[in-house]
C-alpha cells in the first residue's frame, strides 16, 4: 500500500465499541471508544460504531487519504468460510447482519471478519509484548477467557469457527458449569466471573477460614468481585490465597498442554485480570513449569500484554492491512 493509504478498524467487544483508523503499516492513528446503550442489541451497536468510524474519516487530517481495507473484531465465534459474526454470548443478533456486505456498501473496500482474541494476539505479535518471536499465544483472563495463536506474523487459522480456545478446556470435570454447557472449564474458573464463583464455592468448603478473611468482612457475598479477591491476596489474605492459587493451578494446566502441544516462544497475558498484578504472572509461571514437559520448559515465557485495552482495534488494524497486502511470502 501507498503510504497514504489507511484502514479501518473495528472492535466490538464485551462491554465497548471501538473504531479506529490505522496507516499503511497498521499502526494505529486515531480511535474513537462508544458505549453500549443499556438495552442496544447487535443492531443498535453496529450503528454506533460506524457512525464512529464515520466521524474519524472526516478529520482533516485524514482528508485525501484514500481507505484500503476494513478489519472487524467481533467479541465471539466467527465463521470464516462467510467472513461473518456466528455466536456472541454477551449480545444477541450479530448473527443476522452481514458486516461484509453492510461495510463494502458503506465504505466500498474489502472487509475482513475475525475473533477478537485471534486479533489481540496478532496484535502483540506485531507492536506489543510479541515483537521478534516466531510464534505467540495470546491469553485474555477478563469476563471471559480466550485464546490465540499467532505464527511468522499471521494468525493461524485451522477451523472455520476458530481454535485455540484455552478458555473451554477443562481442567476440573467436576466443576462450575460453564456457559458454553460444559463443567469446569478454564472460563468457569479463572475468569473474573468465574474467580468469584470459585471463591464462594471455595467459602462453602471452608466456611471458618471464609468467616475469617477480609472478604467476609467486607460485606455481603454479591460485593465480592475478581478485583476484591485479587486484592486481599496481595494483601496476604489466607483465604483469597486458597482461591487464587486454585483458579492459577486449573489455568496453569491449560498452559501448559498450550505449550506441550504448540511450543509458542511467548505466552502473552492480557485482559482486565490479566494484567490485575505482576505476582499473578509469576504464581502462573511458577504452576505451569513442572507440567511442562522437561524438554521444552526453556523454549517459552510468560509475559504481559503491552497494547492494554488497544490490543483487539490494534489486530484489527494489522489485519486489515495484511489483508491488502495479500499472503505472505514462505518463511522457509
Amino acid at each position: 500500500m501507498s503510504e497514504d493509504s489507511l484502514v479501518l478498524a473495528f472492535e466490538t467487544g464485551g462491554t465497548k465499541l471501538v473504531a479506529g483508523v490505522a496507516g499503511p503499516d497498521g499502526r494505529l492513528l486515531r480511535t474513537e471508544s462508544v458505549r453500549r446503550g443499556e438495552h442496544d442489541q447487535a443492531p443498535q451497536s453496529f450503528r454506533r460504531v460506524v457512525a464512529a468510524a464515520d466521524g474519524l474519516l472526516a478529520q482533516p487530517e485524514f482528508s485525501g487519504r484514500r481507505l484500503r481495507s476494513i478489519g472487524f473484531g467481533f467479541g465471539g465465534t466467527v465463521r470464516r468460510s462467510s467472513n461473518s459474526p456466528h455466536l456472541c454470548l454477551h449480545e444477541n443478533g450479530w448473527e443476522d447482519i452481514d458486516v461484509e456486505s453492510e461495510l463494502k456498501r458503506r465504505f466500498g473496500v474489502p472487509v475482513i471478519v475475525e475473533n477478537d482474541c485471534k486479533l489481540a494476539a496478532l496484535a502483540e505479535s506485531r507492536f506489543g509484548a510479541g515483537a521478534g518471536a516466531r510464534s505467540l499465544f495470546y491469553v485474555t483472563l477478563g469476563t471471559g477467557v480466550g485464546g490465540g495463536y499467532v505464527r511468522d506474523g499471521r494468525i493461524l487459522a485451522c477451523g472455520d469457527l476458530g481454535e485455540a480456545e484455552i478458555g473451554h478446556v477443562v481442567v476440573d470435570p467436576e466443576g462450575p458449569e460453564c456457559c458454553c454447557g460444559n463443567r469446569g472449564c478454564v472460563e468457569a474458573l479463572c475468569s473474573g466471573p468465574g474467580l468469584r464463583r470459585l471463591c464462594l464455592l471455595v467459602a462453602g468448603l471452608h466456611p471458618d477460614e471464609w468467616r475469617s478473611s477480609s472478604l467476609a468482612r467486607a460485606g455481603a457475598e454479591d460485593l465480592v468481585t475478581s478485583e476484591r479477591i485479587i486484592a486481599s491476596w496481595l494483601e496476604g489474605d489466607s483465604f483469597a490465597t486458597r482461591v487464587v492459587e486454585h483458579s492459577a493451578s486449573k489455568l496453569a494446566m491449560a498452559l501448559a498442554t498450550t505449550v506441550n502441544l504448540l511450543v509458542p516462544e511467548r505466552i502473552v497475558i492480557g485482559g482486565g485480570l490479566g494484567g490485575s498484578s505482576p505476582r499473578l504472572l509469576d504464581l502462573l509461571r511458577r504452576y505451569t513449569a513442572p507440567l511442562v514437559v522437561p524438554y521444552f520448559r526453556d523454549s517459552y515465557t510468560i509475559v504481559a500484554s503491552q497494547l492494554g485495552e488497544s490490543v483487539v482495534t490494534q489486530g484489527s488494524a494489522v489485519l486489515a492491512a495484511q489483508h491488502v497486502a495479500g499472503p505472505p511470502d514462505n518463511p522457509g
